[in-house]
């Protein structure tokens, strides 16, 4: 368990693509896990909004 808050870079990679996510910090006593559900939920309803804009500037 850590003793106190802390910050760390979170980056994703598939296949020969890597992007930074964010960051994800923990509180002490937090549980790494829900955090990173949390991260990775924010990051796929980012990726929704950005996939719902057109390339070419219709919508």
């Amino acid at each position: 368990m850590i003793s106190a808050r802390f910050t760390l870079p979170v980056r994703l990679t598939v296949g020969d693509h890597t992007t930074d996510v964010g960051e994800l910090t923990l509180e002490p006593g937090e549980r790494i896990a829900p955090a990173l559900a949390v991260l990775f939920r924010d990051a796929a309803d980012a990726l929704d909004r950005a996939e719902e804009a057109s390339t070419d500037g219709t919508s």
